[in-house]
């Protein structure tokens, strides 16, 4: 008798170690024991869950991301769903203000606060909930109120489940995923509201207690852009910190991001176009991780709009065959097989250096019509007015990547400072580099002129960041939100 105890005890174990180690697969509910306290409803003939969402007043997402449904019109009579919200709704007495960050959405930012995304969206006002922009400041309950130092008390918003997301993957196992974070099978369980250990399904997100706080899924532990928001002809910085090394991509405006590790950080520059329509845009950023695993996570963002002068330039007579399409398109050839150029060192500091002297006569983004006929183009640059002859210097460290003379821009340097950042002189008298030259800040690279589709002496100064072309005088300013101070030194 003691013996057959003994083997079902065993059998038992056995059971329960395979139920952890069996791997994700698709499945339509979870079963097992619902939290003490929850709703229960058990699906009847001719329900849908759309209309058993609106029911108990919560969302579709909600019940299919708390009872693991993976296919939201596969449900059955008979089914138990665990509804929630019912347990965990916070008091919203007291707020606190919270920025939303790259990845969020209001039903991860509630289910982190212990509320729901409709009482978050009705505490707001929000007439969009799915339209959250980062950088957006929005309310949530105020869980904690430490002590300040005055002896009164300081509201803050700390999360009621923190832990850090782990997207499940096809191959995945609770087994596996436990052994990841050295914690328990259980202590998952508990903290992801998973009912039934066996029934996995990729995609699925997992909590891992007692690991740092993130709303954002392994192998992402923040993304920060900067400015917020961003305006046409700028310079956007993203910073992406992972808990491992991953190769790291993005996609913005229909074109790729490039990113660069250093310190340990990926950052990815991206310039605005002067013509960018503002409104709101998706970032997308997918992190390969050394297994090959996959993890794409999508941020909107807003670009609004700038101002920018008109102006009306009359080209001298002896110049407007430069206006010809053909010499137009050569030139594009050559400066955009130069535009392509990334470097994954960086040898730039900020801020950069004046190029030359000279008053400012023509401001980035100027919308602009040449003899008259529509603002169908626009400066992309800067002009500095300066006799001949006027030295041009480096701004940053760089390398020389493009020295000739061209049609419309006249003898042009180019030179590489690393990161997809590039720096354009134009209109050139003469040119004091050569193509693959390293050039120091404050090197001397050319003298001012006259040269190509320009109406008097002047440098036009460019700076390209991703291949787009944006304000330099942004690379100038001190006062710019750089990320990290140490940027002021090279290689971090």
């Amino acid at each position: 008798m003691k013996s057959d105890q003994v083997n079902r005890k065993a059998a038992i174990a056995v059971a329960i170690l395979l139920l952890l180690g069996a791997p994700a697969v698709s499945v339509q509910a979870q079963s097992g024991e619902p939290p003490s306290g929850a709703t229960v409803h058990i699906v009847q003939q001719g329900e849908t869950l759309f209309a058993i969402a609106e029911r108990y007043g919560v969302s579709v997402d909600a019940i299919t991301h708390t009872n693991g449904v993976a296919d939201p019109r596969q449900i059955y009579v008979g089914q138990r769903l665990v509804i929630p919200g019912d347990s965990t709704n916070a008091s919203v007495a007291e707020t606190a203000p919270y920025m939303f960050q790259a990845g969020d959405t209001l039903a991860s930012i509630a289910k982190r606060y212990g509320t729901t995304w409709q009482t978050l969206a009705r505490l707001n006002g929000l007439v969009a909930p799915n339209v959250i922009l980062a950088g957006q400041i929005i309310y949530v309950p105020a869980l904690h109120k430490p002590t300040d130092g005055a002896g009164g008390t300081k509201v803050t918003a700390t999360p009621t489940n923190s832990g850090a997301a782990y997207i499940v993957h096809a191959d995945d196992t609770l087994l596996r995923i436990a052994l990841r974070y050295d914690v328990p099978p259980w202590a998952l369980a508990v903290a992801s509201h998973i009912a039934n250990p066996a029934l996995l399904y990729p995609g699925q997100e997992i909590i891992a207690p007692g690991q740092a706080y993130s709303l954002l899924p392994e192998p992402f532990g923040s993304v920060e852009i900067q400015p917020l928001p961003v305006a046409q002809g700028t310079t956007m910085i993203v910073k992406v910190r992972t808990t491992a090394p991953v190769t790291l991509t993005g996609r913005l405006f229909e074109g790729e991001v490039h990113f660069a590790e250093e310190g340990g950080i990926y950052y990815g520059l991206a310039g605005v176009h002067v013509f960018t329509e503002p409104g709101l845009y998706e970032l997308e950023l997918t992190a390969v991780d050394s297994n090959g695993h996959s993890t794409t996570i999508n941020t909107g963002l807003v670009i609004e709009a700038a101002h920018f002068y008109f102006e009306r330039i009359d080209v001298p007579s002896g110049r407007t065959n430069l206006l010809d399409p053909a010499v137009i398109a050569r030139d594009r050839e050559r400066l955009d097989a130069a535009r392509a150029t990334f470097t994954p060192e960086r040898r730039w500091t900020v801020p950069f250096q004046r190029p030359c002297a000279g008053s400012i006569s023509a401001y980035f983004g100027s919308h602009r019509s040449y003899n008259g006929g529509p603002y169908t183009s626009y400066h992309s640059g800067i002009d500095f007015r300066a006799p001949r002859g006027t030295p041009v210097y480096a701004p940053a460290l760089g390398t020389v990547v493009l020295a000739e003379s061209l049609g419309q821009w006249g003898n042009a340097v180019v030179i590489d400072h690393g990161w997809g950042v590039l720096t354009v002189y134009a209109h050139l008298s003469a040119i004091e580099v050569q193509v693959g030259q390293q050039v120091a800040q404050g090197e001397l690279i050319a003298k001012v002129g006259n040269t190509g589709l320009s109406t008097g002496s002047h440098l036009h100064w460019e700076m390209w960041v991703g291949g787009t072309s944006v304000n330099a005088l942004q690379w100038l300013e001190e006062s710019f939100p750089w990320p990290e101070t140490d940027w002021r030194g090279i290689g971090g």
